[in-house]
């Protein structure tokens, strides 16, 4: 019985491991084909639609890469893929309530269209989505600019 709970346990790491690493790996592949030499913000952002945010087991459509060029936002999940755009001057940017023990904000777009993004990295026993908060104020200071 032990020995089954301790490889199990063993598993459960290496997957929480893999998938970390996985994202990384996304991330940094998404970062090195934005060759803007305006970027002056980017992170690995979980995205969610307002269909999928606070539903059921998997809270986000996506992971990928949050970055900001000038007045612009753009969050980009693949390397081949045309990246949603977001035109601070247009959008509004606000903090939403934790949900999931994790931060959030959203953009919502002229036509009412809401986006939720949250940065959260895997710990040892608790998830950490401060850089969420480094995001949103970054993103506001660009938008009262």
């Amino acid at each position: 019985m032990l020995t089954g709970a301790i490889i199990g346990a063993i598993i459960g790491v290496l997957v929480v491991v893999f998938t970390f690493f996985a994202k990384e790996q996304r991330f940094n592949k998404v970062l090195r084909t934005i060759t803007d030499p305006g970027l002056e913000y980017s992170a690995m952002y979980h995205h969610a639609s307002a269909n999928r945010y606070k539903k059921g087991f998997k809270y986000f459509d996506s992971y990928g890469a949050l970055y900001l060029i000038g007045k612009n936002v753009y969050y980009k999940k693949s390397e081949t893929e045309t990246p949603l755009q977001f035109n601070l001057n247009e959008c509004t940017v606000q903090a939403e309530p934790d949900w999931r023990l994790l931060k959030w904000f959203s953009i919502t777009t002229p036509g009412g269209e809401k986006h939720y993004f949250n940065s959260s990295k895997m710990g040892a026993l608790k998830n950490n989505s401060d850089e969420t908060l480094v995001g949103l104020k970054k993103l506001q200071d660009k938008k009262a600019s």
